[in-house]
Parts: C-alpha cells; sequence; structure tokens
C-alpha cells in the first residue's frame, strides 16, 4: 500500500486524484456522499476510494505546504490507512513533527498557520485527540479548540482534514459534538469562520452538521445569520438562511445584542441586504430593540446613497415625479421598510423620537423625503418635548433639512409650531447663533418673526440677549443675526425700550457696576494680546517693504548715473516700475504707523477707549498695506519675468489676488447669505439698494490702495514726459 511506502525513501508512491467538492451525479460505484455521515462510511469501508460529496465548494487542489515545503497529494492512503493505524497520540518525527508550548494544551493558531497536506494535519490530530474526542478543556486557549484555530485562521484544507480525521477516528456524532462545543466567548467554530467571512468554510461546517447554525453566541445572545448580515456578507447569510429549515420563521433565529435582529443590521449595508432579509421574514420590521428603535429609525439615520445630488430633493420636479421613478432615483432602505410596514413612520423610541426625527438629527434629507413622500402625516410628528423634525434639524445642525423643509410647501404647517417652552424653530436657530439656518427660515415667508415663547421673548430678544459684552469683532455672528432680524422686520416683546436693555433696573445696574471691574480687565488684557498679534504681522509688512525697495532688481542698470551707485534702466521710462516704487513706499508708511498704533493699543496705562480706536485705526491700516504688498509682489514679478516669459509673469499677476480674496471670502459669504432674507422678505430694491451700497463700502475700504498707487504712478509718469525736453 502507498501508506507503507510513503515514509519510505527510494520508492515510487502512486498518486490519485485528489478530493474535490464539486457535485457530480455518480460515482464509478453508484455511490454519492450526499451527507458527511455517508462519507464517512464510504471512506471507513473503502479507504482506497474517496467518494465525492453534494456540496459545492472550490476544489481542494494540491497545495504547497509551507511546513513540509513541497507540494503534496491528498491521497486516500494519507485520510484512511495512515489514521487506521496510527495509535493515540502518535509523533511521527521528522519533518512533520508539529510542536507547541505545552504538551497537554490544544494547538495554537500558530501552529495551523501555513499547513495543509495530509500528514501535518494527522500529527496536528495526535497532539489534540484529547482535546476533540473527549471534550476536555485546553489550557490557555481561551477554550478554542483546533477546530475554532484552523476556522478563524481561514484553513479551509486544515479543518476538512481535522473532521474527517475526527469522524473516522470517533464517528459522525463526535464530529457534531466537537463543532458545537464553544470557547469561552461561547462561539462555536462556524462563528469563526463567519466572523471571518469564508463562505466555503460555512458551507462545509453546515454540510458535516446542518443543525450547527441554530446556535446562537450565548455570550451576545446573537444568531449567526445576525452575525453575517451585520458583516454584509450576502452569500453567507443566504447559507445560514438556507441551512434553518423550519426554524427560518422563528424571532430567535435572527436575534441580535440589546435586543436587535437581523433587519435592524441589514439596514445598515443598502436596499439590496434589506430586501433580503424581509423577503425571509417580513415581520422583523415592527420589532423594536431596547431602546425602542424600529429597523427604520436604523434606515434613516445612516448616509444614503442616492443617484442625485442632495440639492436635487429641494427641487419641485422631484417632488411631483411619480414615485416609481423616485425609487430608482433614491434608492435607499427606508423604501422598502416602508412598503413592507408603513405604520412605522408612526413608532416613536423610548425617547419619543420618530424616524423623520432620527433622519433631521443626522441631517439625512434624502431620508426626510422618503419619508414625507411616502407617510405625509409624518409632517406634524412630534417628540416627547412637542418638538418637529425641523426643531430636530435646527438643535442638531441640519441645515440640508433646514433648507429642504423651507422649500417644501407641505412643511409650512409646522414653520411656526411651538414645543413645551414656546420656542418655534427661529426661536432654537436665534438662540444657537445657526447663522446659515436663520437665514433659510428668514427666506420663508410663512415663518413668523415676532412670535414669544413661554418666557415673552421674540426672536429678536434672544438675539439682543446673545450680544456678547466688550469689544468684540464686528461681524461675528451674534451682532450679524441681530442686524439681520431687525432689518427683515422683526421686532421686540412688548416692552419699554429702557426695560428691554435693562438701563432702568436697579438690580441690573447694581450687578453690572459689581462686574465693571472685572470687565475692564478682561478687555484690557483682550486687547493687549490682540495689539501683539497685529503688530508682529505689521513689522513683518514693514521689513519686507524697506528691503525690497532698496533691493536691485535683475536687468538693466546704468552705470554712469550721477550719483555714482546706478540706476535701473527701466526708472522713469516704464509705468510698472514707478507703480512697484509707490506701492513698496505705501506698505511700509502703512504698516509703520500700524505699529505706532499698535504700541499704544497694547499699553495698559491708556485708557481703554482710546486704546479700542488706536487698535481700529491699526486694523485697517495692516489691512491696507497687505493689499499694498500684494499689488508690489506682483508687479516685481512682472518686471522681472515680463521680458523672458511673459506668460508666467502674467500667470502670476493673475494668482496674487488670490490673497485678497480669501481675506474677504468671511464677509461677502455672509453678505451673500444675508441678501436672501432680505430679497424674500423686503423685496428686490431694497435688498439691491442694501447690498449694493455694502458691497460698494467693502470695495472701497478695500481696494483704495489700488486708486492711489496707479493714480499716483500715472502722474508722476505724465509729469516725467512733461520734463523730458523735446526732440
Amino acid at each position: 500500500m502507498a501508506s507503507s511506502s510513503a515514509g519510505q525513501p527510494g520508492q515510487q508512491r502512486r498518486r490519485r486524484p485528489p478530493p474535490t467538492f464539486e457535485a457530480s451525479a455518480s460515482t464509478a460505484n453508484g455511490a454519492q456522499a450526499d451527507t458527511f455521515a455517508s462519507y464517512l462510511e464510504q471512506r471507513s469501508a473503502n479507504p482506497q476510494h474517496i467518494p465525492p460529496v453534494v456540496v459545492r465548494l472550490k476544489p481542494l487542489k494540491p497545495a504547497w505546504c509551507a511546513h513540509c515545503n513541497r507540494k503534496r497529494l491528498e491521497e486516500a492512503e494519507d485520510l484512511g490507512a495512515i489514521v487506521s493505524a496510527m495509535p493515540p497520540n502518535r509523533n511521527n518525527g521528522g519533518e512533520h513533527t508539529v510542536s507547541w508550548s505545552h504538551a497537554d494544551a490544544a494547538p495554537r493558531e500558530l501552529a495551523l498557520e501555513g499547513r495543509s497536506c495530509s500528514r501535518c494535519a494527522v500529527e496536528i490530530y495526535g497532539k489534540a485527540r484529547r482535546h476533540l474526542r473527549d471534550g476536555s478543556p485546553a489550557a490557555g486557549s481561551g477554550g478554542n479548540t483546533p477546530l475554532h484555530q484552523a476556522a478563524r485562521s481561514g484553513n479551509l484544507r486544515m479543518l476538512f482534514h481535522l473532521v474527517t480525521l475526527l469522524g473516522l477516528d470517533a464517528g459522525h456524532g463526535r464530529v457534531a459534538e466537537a463543532l458545537r462545543r464553544t470557547n469561552e466567548r461561547q462561539e462555536t467554530a462556524l462563528h469563526m469562520a463567519v466572523c471571518v467571512g469564508d463562505k466555503d468554510m460555512v458551507r462545509l461546517l453546515l454540510w458535516v452538521d446542518p443543525r450547527l447554525g441554530q446556535i446562537a453566541c450565548r455570550c451576545h445572545d446573537t444568531s449567526l445569520i445576525y452575525l453575517a448580515v451585520s458583516q454584509g456578507d450576502e452569500n453567507i447569510a443566504q447559507q445560514l438562511y438556507d441551512a434553518s429549515g423550519p426554524d427560518a420563521n422563528l424571532v430567535s433565529s435572527y436575534s441580535g445584542p440589546s435586543g436587535q435582529n437581523a433587519l435592524h443590521a441589514a439596514v445598515l449595508h443598502g436596499e439590496g441586504m434589506t430586501r433580503m432579509v424581509l423577503a425571509w421574514k417580513k415581520d422583523l420590521s415592527t420589532k423594536k430593540d431596547q431602546n425602542g428603535s424600529t429597523p427604520l429609525h436604523f434606515a434613516v439615520s445612516v448616509e444614503q446613497r442616492t443617484y442625485i445630488p442632495r440639492w436635487c430633493f429641494r427641487l419641485a420636479w422631484l417632488r411631483n415625479a411619480p414615485v416609481s421613478f423616485q425609487k430608482r432615483m433614491v434608492n435607499v432602505p427606508a423604501w422598502p421598510l416602508l412598503d413592507a410596514q408603513p405604520s412605522m413612520a408612526y413608532q416613536p423610541d423610548n425617547e419619543g423620537l420618530f424616524p423623520v426625527h432620527v433622519a433631521a438629527v443626522t441631517n439625512q434629507t434624502a431620508a426626510v423625503h422618503v419619508l414625507l413622500t411616502e407617510c405625509p402625516g409624518c409632517v406634524g410628528v412630534r417628540d416627547g418635548r412637542g418638538r418637529t423634525f425641523l426643531h430636530a434639524a435646527v438643535q442638531h445642525e441640519g441645515s440640508s433639512v433646514v433648507r429642504y423643509a423651507c422649500r417644501r410647501p407641505e412643511c409650512a404647517s409646522i414653520m411656526n409650531v411651538q414645543d413645551e417652552d414656546g420656542n418655534t424653530a427661529l426661536h432654537l436657530a436665534v438662540a444657537a447663533e445657526k447663522l446659515r439656518m436663520l437665514c433659510n427660515l428668514l427666506t420663508n415667508r410663512g415663518v413668523c418673526l415676532n412670535l414669544r415663547n413661554n418666557k415673552g421673548q421674540t426672536a429678536l430678544d434672544l438675539a439682543m440677549a446673545n450680544i456678547r459684552k466688550g469689544f468684540f469683532y464686528g461681524r461675528n455672528r451674534d451682532k450679524l443675526i441681530y442686524s439681520t432680524l431687525a432689518r427683515v422686520g422683526a421686532k421686540h416683546s412688548s416692552r419699554r425700550g429702557d426695560k428691554l436693555s435693562g438701563k432702568q433696573d436697579s438690580g441690573a445696574e447694581a450687578a453690572e457696576q459689581a462686574g465693571a471691574g472685572e470687565l475692564h480687565r478682561e478687555e484690557s488684557a483682550k486687547l493687549t494680546d490682540a495689539s501683539r498679534t497685529l503688530a508682529v504681522g505689521s513689522v513683518l509688512i514693514a521689513t519686507m517693504t524697506f528691503g525690497a525697495t532698496f533691493t536691485r532688481l535683475p536687468g538693466d542698470w546704468r552705470p554712469g548715473d550721477p550719483g555714482g551707485g546706478g540706476a535701473p534702466a527701466i526708472a522713469g521710462r516704464w509705468w510698472f516700475f514707478d507703480a512697484f516704487v509707490v506701492a513698496s513706499a505705501l506698505a511700509f508708511i502703512l504698516s509703520s504707523s500700524a505699529t505706532v498704533g499698535l504700541m499704544y493699543s497694547g499699553i495698559a496705562m491708556v485708557e481703554l477707549p482710546i486704546r479700542r480706536k488706536h487698535f481700529l485705526v491699526s486694523l485697517f491700516l495692516v489691512s491696507s498695506s497687505v493689499t499694498c504688498l500684494t499689488i508690489a509682489f506682483a508687479l516685481g514679478v512682472y518686471m522681472v519675468l515680463a521680458p523672458v516669459a511673459r506668460g508666467t509673469a502674467i500667470a502670476v499677476c493673475v494668482v496674487s489676488p488670490l490673497l485678497l480674496i480669501y481675506r474677504n471670502a468671511e464677509s461677502l459669504q455672509k453678505l451673500f447669505a444675508v441678501s436672501g432674507p432680505l430679497y424674500a422678505r423686503m423685496g428686490f430694491w431694497v435688498c439691491l439698494r442694501w447690498s449694493g451700497g455694502a458691497i460698494l463700502l467693502r470695495l472701497l475700504k478695500k481696494f483704495w490702495p489700488f486708486v492711489v498707487i496707479f493714480g499716483l504712478a500715472g502722474h508722476l509718469r505724465n509729469h516725467h514726459h512733461q520734463q523730458q525736453p523735446r526732440g
């Protein structure tokens, strides 16, 4: 026999084709192993014959065994005759010796890596035979058997060898017991196979023991179907469902941690997985977890994958399109859940949040659109605090949902809904100082500006209360929100102006006097720190412009200058050179003046109002010097590169103004944001007059150095031409 001559050198081994796991209709003897038990019977009856099995796996072709360092064929003698003649705990020695730290311990995962031939499997089985047959725990292995280790390492060949060896040695019943044995985490080998995502290994284990898939992980009360679905593996999940048989209709077959089920996990992996689990058991859509969340709560809380951009949900054509078209374009898990059970849209969780509130909190516009399309009654549902989904979106910065709701006519009924504290969505946006959401709400003319909450405060009252005391940036959100509300017509509550501002309140006056000293110290420290920071930039600009003015530019020089030092050949003959000199000089003058002003604003001995005035003037001068420095840089580069690389010189001049654009980007962004409410509330001409005036004033304030530099350079150019003698 080949088994007796396998270890003898110089003899020719008889090789047989390796066993494959492809389904076949019949064999040479007319036998077919449709179960693992029949497979073992045929192997025991005829060790020389390897029957085909009715389970579709990838073929176990001859492969390299890293331990043996050569290719081994899976022959009948290796798994049949050798096992029948093998005594307990046999150690063949030599190159096939498999060792680990403790003789009584089961092999670790490291001992299984790279070993795929049957001889290595025989050695490992000989070491772990007692643990597999008797079920005795292995010391220091976390309760993991060699079957656990092989499954976790993804070694399909070794796992098949071990279950075959155990079946030939102890019978099919002992194999089932070994596979159902759990480790300290209450996990079987099938749990390991599902975790590594090996569908062939899962199919093999279910073929060996079809009831193995019904054992849940008792440590976490997690079913295998839930585990496969949570990993997004549709193939393994379908295998486990097919193997469930009559138990497929039991809710426990889909259970997960914290009272969840497989549908809670399926919605996190897209519409395809959701439809598959719903086809298995439709009733799962009505089950809640320990927090009262249904699968629909989970579905609307994740990022929605759609075929259209988010801004398209604000367009009327999408709302008026057929529902079938919307389902194709917006393929989110919420659609099949609502088709299966529309009433779930009206089921709150333990905190009183409906699915539409969850979608608004997570800023999922697509989910909100689906809910309002399928279940229009979701518009007016309120949570435990009496808040609509618009309140939830404003409170949790769901700007896209707020913008969508303000443009949808069906949401007009909730624009002025007040919660249990009397606050509307406008109150919440003002209190949280969220300028973008405030502008979105103000563009809807249905939003009432002067509703009062339970404390009698209007939105303008809240905006005034948010304005910080002291010296702050003029375009901070608190001041901009107040000015925007005032421009669009918002009013204070029905109180006298002196009472509203607290000027005649004796208690407030006493408190203000008590805190005046602390406020003065805070303002002084704030101005000192700001002056130091601004002075660094001012000094750097003065230093650069001073050096640039006296640095020789590359090019032609006139050595015959009466001064003896030479002069640029382009001086007096090129208009760009005059503009460059003027820009450098103006930048130096402005930055130097700002430095002097910052010296006064940073001294604590100077009165606070005077320090504020010096700081504001210095801030304006530094800002203007940056503009001059940018102009000087662009002109200097152009003069140097224009004679040899005009295209590069023009490109640099075009890119240089990006600094000025960046410096004014914030102001322009806020200006455009405020223009929307003004246009919606006050009309086109009022918006144009205010926006045009603000833009013109800002242009004059930021870009006046252009007029001075190029105007003065042109004047010098004309004066130079007038002084030249006419030929």
